[in-house]
């Protein structure tokens, strides 16, 4: 793999995870319309702890709250640890029950292609929900749900919803995110636990995966680089993304999704 082809892959992977546009998904789309080898999924897991430590410096603050939360008996720290824990399983169970599954689905550039049309439904049912959850509070003078009013069931909802974006195509933000409108979160607040829950995700993943690295054909060079360039983007695509769904919707990704897919089906 030359340079330049690991530092396109870490953008890519960096702008895409925390874009609800499946970063599973553009790296085995990515390198098939650019006419690259496909990396394999140990270089997968080289750039996804490029985006494990960007969740890691961005959420420092909130993942200090929490340990320290933690260690002082803080009540409602105790309890986002436990939802967080809750969430994580379905992942986890899937990654280790269908791991061989998931690696050769890897290898399918047609199948992500309509996944990522599955993506863009996902997003349009979300915040179909959302305009039906804002509706009914701004009748009752309710409000739309914060992480703080989470109960187990709804984490264990969302923990499936990251279970099924192993798939690659199927975005993870936009799943997580998506079944956080679903359950009446606010947008920003929704991204902010479905990103949370990433971290123990991409930690899990990456710890599995690890010892592959040793046989990828890879250099050092160019592993620093995807690394570098994946950490970088991450960072700015965490802080964008809880910024822009501040005020705007998933519908533009959504479209993108579809239109992506569409074209690599249609001409690939």
């Amino acid at each position: 793999m030359s340079l330049l082809q690991a530092i396109v892959l870490g953008a890519v992977q960096g702008i895409t995870e925390f874009v609800p546009v499946s970063s599973s998904g553009h790296l085995v789309l990515v390198p098939e319309v650019l006419g690259w080898r496909q990396p394999g999924l140990a270089f997968d897991v080289m750039l996804h702890i490029g985006s494990l430590v960007a969740l890691l410096i961005y959420f420092s603050g909130d993942l200090l709250d929490l340990t320290r939360g933690v260690r002082d008996g803080n009540p409602t720290q105790r309890r986002l640890l436990v939802l967080l824990a809750i969430g994580t399983i379905p992942a986890a169970v899937a990654g280790l029950a269908l791991q061989d599954y998931f690696e050769t689905a890897f290898e399918d550039a047609r199948a992500s292609a309509w996944q990522l049309i599955v993506t863009a439904l996902i997003l349009v049912g979300a915040e179909q929900a959302l305009r039906f959850h804002q509706a009914r509070t701004a009748r009752t003078g309710a409000h739309l749900r914060k992480v703080e009013n989470l109960n187990a069931r709804d984490a264990t909802v969302i923990g499936v919803a990251q279970a099924i974006s192993i798939l690659p195509g199927i975005s993870r933000s936009g799943s997580t995110i998506g079944a956080g409108l679903a359950l009446s979160m606010e947008r920003d607040d929704s991204a902010r636990f479905a990103f949370l829950l990433a971290i123990p995700a991409l930690f899990g993943a990456s710890l599995v995966e690890v010892p592959q690295l040793g046989d990828a054909a890879l250099g050092v060079g160019a592993a620093i680089a995807g690394f570098i360039a994946s950490l970088v983007t991450s960072y700015a695509a965490i802080a964008g993304l809880i910024r822009y769904l501040k005020t705007n919707t998933l519908y533009p990704f959504a479209a993108y999704c579809v239109v992506a897919g569409a074209l690599y089906v249609l001409f690939f």
